[in-house]
C-alpha cells in the first residue's frame, strides 16, 4: 500500500501542527477549542457551499493525526473529534439546507458544541434496545428519556438524539435523529473519569421536548442509517488522535532512553529497551497504515463497515499497548504524573471502548465473515 501524502496534504498537517503546539495548555479548555477551530479542522469534509473546506476523510485524518501530536491534552483532541465525527459529518451529510445553515456555522467556528446522544443506561453497545422514545402528538414529537455517556455533554450547545419512533419497526426503521437545542434538554452531573478529563461525559435528560417536524434529521425512521453512517467515520477517524499522540510519545520515550544512563551507557543500548522501542514504532506505522487505508475505502465510498471494525479494533488495541510500553521504559518516572505518561496510559485506556467496545468490533467482523 503505498500512501505518500500529497505536498497539499503535508502542508495541511504541518499548518495544524503548528497551531497545535502553540495552545498554551494552562488556559481554559473552551479558550483552546476556539483556537483550534478557527484552523477550519472542523469544516474539513463539509461542502464548501456549507462553509466548510470539501475535502476528505484522508484529511480530516491527518489533521486530527496532528491535533494530537502538537499538543498533549488528549481530552481535547477527543473532544473535538467526537464533536466533528458524531455531529458535524451526519449534519452536513443528511441534514437540510435549513439545518445546516443555521446549525454548520456555528459548529465549525466552535461557537456551539453538540453531544451525540444514543447511549443510553441499559443500551450502551447494545443500540437495538433504545428506551428513550419520541412519540408524535399533534403534528409534534415529545421526546422522552436519558442518555448516558455522553461526550461533550456540561458545553453542549445542541445534541444529536436518536429515539424510537415506532418499536414495531425495530432498529432499522423505527428510530429516528433529532436535532435538539440546549433550552430544551436538562444537563446531569458529569461523570468523573480516570482519563480523557478535558472532554466531559455525563447525562442528558429530555423530559417531554416538543419537537417540531424541522428537527428531525434526514427522515422519521432513518435514525440508524445516520447512526451507522457516523459510527463508520468514527471508527476510521478517530485512529488520528491515537496516532499523533503514539508519535508524540515515541519521540519522548526514544529522548529518554538516550539521556538515561546505566553502566556508563545509555539504556537504549540494552536489547531490553531497544526492542521494546521497535516494537512501538511497529505498532505506530502499522496502525498508520491501516488507517490511512480506511480513510481512503471511506473517501471512495466502498463499504466500509468490516473495514472501519478492523481498524478500530488493531488501533484501539495498539495504543493502549504502546502507551503501558512506554510506561515500563520510563520505569518510576512513568509512575509519576509529573512525566506525563500516566495519563497517557489512562487516557488510551478509553479508546477501547468508545464507539463500540472491541467485542462490538469483533462481533461486526465475525458477521462480515459470515458467523
Amino acid at each position: 500500500m503505498n500512501f505518500e501524502l500529497s505536498q497539499e496534504q503535508s502542508l495541511l498537517q504541518e499548518s495544524l501542527f503548528t497551531a497545535a503546539r502553540a495552545l498554551n495548555p494552562a488556559e481554559p479548555v473552551a479558550q483552546r477549542w476556539r483556537q483550534i477551530a478557527a484552523t477550519g479542522i472542523i469544516g474539513t469534509c463539509v461542502a464548501k457551499e456549507d462553509g466548510g473546506s470539501g475535502l476528505g476523510a484522508i484529511e480530516l485524518l491527518l489533521l486530527l493525526e496532528a491535533l494530537a501530536e502538537g499538543q498533549q491534552d488528549n481530552g481535547l483532541s477527543f473532544a473535538i473529534a467526537a464533536h466533528t465525527l458524531s455531529c458535524v459529518i451526519p449534519i452536513s451529510r443528511y441534514g437540510s439546507a435549513e439545518q445546516k445553515k443555521k446549525f454548520l456555522p456555528g459548529l465549525i467556528n466552535g461557537s456551539l458544541i453538540a453531544a451525540n446522544a444514543m447511549t443510553e443506561s441499559e443500551s450502551g453497545s447494545d443500540v437495538f434496545t433504545l428506551k428513550c422514545k419520541a412519540d408524535k402528538v399533534n403534528g409534534k414529537y415529545k421526546l422522552n428519556g436519558t442518555k448516558t455517556f455522553i461526550s461533550n455533554c456540561a458545553e453542549a450547545s445542541m445534541a444529536l438524539a436518536y429515539a424510537s419512533t415506532d418499536a414495531s419497526k425495530g432498529f432499522f426503521g423505527g428510530l429516528t435523529a433529532f436535532l435538539v437545542e440546549e433550552d430544551k434538554f436538562e444537563k446531569g452531573t458529569s461523570f468523573k473519569k480516570m482519563g480523557l478529563e478535558s472532554c466531559s461525559l455525563g447525562q442528558l435528560h429530555f423530559n417531554g421536548v416538543e419537537l417540531a417536524n424541522e428537527s428531525v434529521l434526514g427522515k422519521e425512521g432513518g435514525g440508524a442509517v445516520i447512526f451507522n453512517y457516523s459510527m463508520e467515520w468514527e471508527r476510521i477517524c478517530l485512529a488520528g488522535i491515537h496516532l499523533g499522540a503514539m508519535k508524540r510519545v515515541l519521540e519522548k520515550s526514544v529522548a529518554f532512553v538516550k539521556q538515561r544512563f546505566s553502566q556508563g551507557q545509555s539504556i537504549g543500548k540494552y536489547q531490553g529497551v531497544s526492542h521494546a522501542l521497535a516494537e512501538m514504532k511497529t505498532k505506530l506505522e502499522v496502525s498508520r497504515q491501516y488507517a490511512y487505508h480506511a480513510a481512503r475505502s471511506l473517501d471512495q465510498k466502498k463499504n466500509t463497515g468490516e473495514t472501519a471494525a478492523i481498524a478500530k479494533l488493531f488501533i484501539s488495541n495498539s495504543v493502549t499497548s504502546f502507551m503501558q510500553q512506554a510506561m515500563q521504559l520510563f520505569g518510576g518516572y512513568g509512575y509519576i504524573a509529573d512525566y506525563g505518561i500516566e495519563q497517557e496510559v489512562r487516557d488510551s485506556l478509553a479508546a477501547t471502548i468508545y464507539s463500540g467496545t472491541s467485542e462490538i468490533q469483533k462481533n461486526i467482523i465475525a458477521s462480515h465473515m459470515g458467523i
